[in-house]
């Protein structure tokens, strides 16, 4: 059940995180990120609406890919295909986003000139936390899901801190991208165990566990069904306290989002405890938090 884990520093998926990073409602935790390069990103985001693609689903396929290609046209064409193949407005399409993540690389780089040598350099201690602890939680995480929710192995796409701690699994890619903090920005979520959460969701795109849920809301339903056995797997290492209030600090400090006006953190914690009750299949389990959900 051990994961073989390859550790990745792309300045590629950096940018693309940094543009990503730049749109949404989390303030930059680089000021040197402002202006120029929120400049560039928002020029990209608006280029994506204009050309119609659905935009979640684009940044998707794009952000992950970074870590696949380096040349910028093949990696928006492979995008481009994985969100909605080919059409006749293909080449307008890929010409016209390709030219504004250049102008993200351009920005960034005349921002952050040592992203590269800097990022190399934050490796060290998330890898020497997991390499630590990390078999032990997914141990863990397996025997209170299913074995099979184990990913054999996986990329860790290490990112700039633009955010001041980030992390998301790409389940279609088995990659975790996460931003290489030098410290916790939780001293009660170590990032070894975000870490955990992350590649956890990893095998949960695999038919014999989402084929009833929508594509779309999987990385959703993915996020939440993994706040619990990450964190009782963390206890298990001696990295935090497991106790409910942490599933609503783990929601908080990892960005998750649900519906106005639902406690997010009382549904977890309810549908945990009725699996625990009844212990059945994962499959099953996934589809009642998915209908919770609504």
């Amino acid at each position: 059940m051990s994961v073989s884990v390859q550790w990745r520093s792309s300045a590629n998926v950096s940018n693309l995180h940094i543009s990503w990073g730049a749109l949404g409602k989390q303030p930059l935790a680089d000021p040197r990120l402002e202006g120029p390069v929120a400049e560039a990103a928002s020029e990209l985001a608006m280029a994506i609406e204009g050309t119609q693609l659905p935009a979640e689903r684009f940044w998707r396929h794009l952000v992950p890919l970074g870590a696949k290609f380096e040349s910028r046209r093949q990696l928006v064409e492979a995008a481009v295909v994985k969100t909605e193949g080919r059409s006749i407005r293909f080449e307008m399409v890929v010409t016209t986003i390709a030219a504004k993540v250049a102008a993200v690389e351009a920005a960034v780089k005349a921002a952050l000139p040592n992203m590269e040598a800097d990022l190399t350099l934050r490796e060290r201690p998330l890898r020497e936390q997991w390499e630590a602890r990390g078999p032990g939680m997914m141990l863990r995480i397996g025997q209170l899901t299913d074995e099979a929710c184990i990913v054999e192995e996986c990329e860790v796409l290490l990112v700039h801190p633009a955010l001041g701690g980030y992390g998301e699994a790409h389940l279609p890619y088995n990659s975790a991208r996460i931003e290489a903090v030098l410290a916790n920005p939780h001293a009660e979520l170590p990032e070894a165990a975000r870490l955990a959460w992350l590649i956890g969701q990893l095998q949960l795109d695999l038919p014999v566990f989402s084929e009833n849920i929508n594509a779309d809301r999987l990385p959703h339903i993915a996020r939440f069904a993994m706040l619990v056995p990450a964190m009782l797997a963390a206890e298990s290492v001696e990295l935090v306290r497991f106790s409910p209030e942490l599933i609503g600090q783990a929601i908080a400090a990892w960005q998750l989002t649900s519906p106005p006006g639902l406690d997010a953190a009382a549904l977890v914690s309810e549908w945990w405890q009725t699996y625990m009750e009844a212990r059945p299949p994962w499959k099953v389990a996934l589809a009642a938090l998915d209908q919770m959900f609504g």
